[in-house]
């Protein structure tokens, strides 16, 4: 990998409590509701953007299952401010807020905690073909990836759940990038599909089972995506 379509990675949450996320993300956090965007009758999702990277706050309107934590344990947002905050966001993850450049984060950074951090370090540069930065750090676009000790994600069935779940990469051809990870011996959990002119995608994981969208997005590529 990877043409990058888009030179920052998203991250996505689930939430039954769309008002506290919108005065959270709004307000200390700083950051701008760009659209929202309607997938079915359970999910609307609600797009912040912080310096090109979107936060994809998911509004469930039915019950969420309560499934173990992902791997993705904070998001780093770099802010015109002096000093770190240290924030929580309704459902309890962690949302760092750093001044310009701290430890290399110009948009968003993202910590993944792991048991195994030489599985993930190779997942995210070998396989995803990520750009390493040392032992502990890879980089996707201006897009920090933090790999610490701590809790791993698990195997779970679906994406869905209870806050940070996923990242979205945005690239030119879903196929072909999914297709390129199963070469490498990555594991490709959703063959991609199509939403109707809006984007074609599929879904793959990491060692931990942490999920990340491969997206390819019209408004993004230029290319309206082929049907299923």
């Amino acid at each position: 990998m990877i043409r990058l379509a888009k030179n920052h990675l998203d991250i996505g949450l689930f939430t039954t409590d769309i008002n506290s996320h919108h005065d959270f993300w709004s307000g200390p956090v700083g950051l701008e509701l760009d659209h929202e965007l309607k997938f079915n009758q359970e999910i609307t999702q609600h797009r912040y953007d912080a310096h090109g990277s979107v936060i994809k706050v998911n509004q469930h309107k039915g019950v969420l299952t309560n499934v173990s934590p992902s791997g993705f344990s904070q998001l780093t947002i770099a802010k015109d401010i002096s000093d770190p905050q240290m924030l929580k966001h309704p459902g309890g993850d962690s949302v760092e807020l750093v001044p310009h450049g701290t430890r290399g984060v110009v948009g968003i950074g993202i910590t993944i905690s792991t048991t195994n951090i030489n599985a993930l370090m190779n997942f995210y540069v070998e396989i995803m073909g990520f750009d390493y930065i040392n032992d502990t750090t890879v980089k996707c676009g201006d897009t920090i990836l933090f790999i610490t000790e701590g809790q791993s994600g698990s195997h779970v069935d679906s994406f869905i759940g209870p806050n940070f779940r996923y990242l979205t990469v945005q690239i030119f051809d879903a196929d072909e990038e999914c297709n390129l990870v199963a070469a490498k011996g990555g594991n490709v959990v959703q063959a991609p599909v199509t939403i109707g002119e809006i984007a074609r995608y599929g879904f793959v994981t990491d060692p931990d089972g942490n999920w990340i969208e491969i997206s390819a997005r019209a408004s993004l590529t230029g290319i309206v995506p082929k049907p299923d």
